[in-house]
């Protein structure tokens, strides 16, 4: 996207934000929100009805304050000549970042549960003319499926592979099932052409340590670790963990605005 479009996108946002504050007189209420917003010079595909609302208007008002623990560690520990495995890619605001950043764009994977959120990620991918590889599924060791729950922002539109678990006026929480991987499945998938010095970043609850508990060989592939945390209390076990299968904490972690630490590990 070259920079004129950028401007202009970035006017016509403030401009829709500032009339839809207006006319709906509270922010919690705008109607109806853009469906792009950018993030670190990122142009971010979102639709209103499955991204909950708060996170749009979050990533309007302050784009640079979204899960800045991760953005910090990435700019300080991201090796750019390494391949990079990324699981949890939400809306792909850290994807484009990282995609970015490496010196092989299409050595990047980055794989997500939600269906719709894959949708949006492949819109994200041809704005910004990225690399990456996005993958729908989540990494799983228990069975073929995976449980996931989604919410929709609204209760029209549900099909019969769904089996609804929460609704209100306003949202419903919908539990399907997802493909599921393993990370040496992903790994031995791959096109990297070194699959021994492959980043991986966790952005996922509870993922990385379940990728600890089942991925004995983790060391001979993995050399970067980039997890985070939304409990500090985690942390020490996350560490003794790691130090289990071979790795060591590079970084002094602490807690970004929104309660979220980035992790970042070294293979010894």
């Amino acid at each position: 996207m070259n920079i004129s479009r950028k401007h202009v996108f970035a006017v016509l946002t403030a401009a829709v934000l500032v009339a839809s504050i207006f006319g709906a007189g509270c922010i919690s209420t705008l109607n109806p929100l853009p469906h792009e917003v950018m993030v670190r010079e990122n142009v971010i595909a979102v639709d209103p009805e499955y991204v909950p609302s708060s996170l749009i208007m979050s990533l309007l008002l302050n784009p640079n304050g979204y899960e800045t623990s991760l953005f910090d560690a990435i700019d300080e520990f991201l090796p750019r000549e390494n391949p990079v495995i990324e699981v949890g890619a939400g809306l792909g605001v850290v994807s484009a970042y990282v995609n970015d950043r490496i010196f092989i764009k299409n050595e990047h994977i980055a794989l997500e549960p939600n269906p719709y959120y894959t949708t949006l990620l492949k819109e994200t991918k041809k704005i910004n003319n990225l690399g990456t590889r996005f993958v729908q599924g989540a990494i799983y060791y228990e069975s073929s499926l995976s449980p996931y729950v989604l919410a929709k922002n609204s209760a029209e539109g549900s099909t019969a592979v769904y089996t609804s678990v929460y609704s209100s006026d306003s949202v419903t929480e919908l539990q399907m099932e997802v493909q599921s991987l393993t990370l040496s499945e992903v790994i031995r998938d791959s096109a990297f052409v070194d699959k021994s010095n492959i980043t991986l970043i966790v952005d996922a609850d509870g993922v990385f340590e379940d990728i600890l508990d089942n991925e004995p060989a983790l060391r001979d592939s993995v050399s970067v670790i980039f997890a985070t945390v939304l409990d500090d209390a985690e942390i020490f076990d996350i560490k003794i963990k790691a130090e289990a299968a071979g790795y060591t904490l590079v970084n002094m972690p602490t807690a970004d605005e929104g309660g979220l630490t980035a992790l970042v590990f070294k293979r010894v």
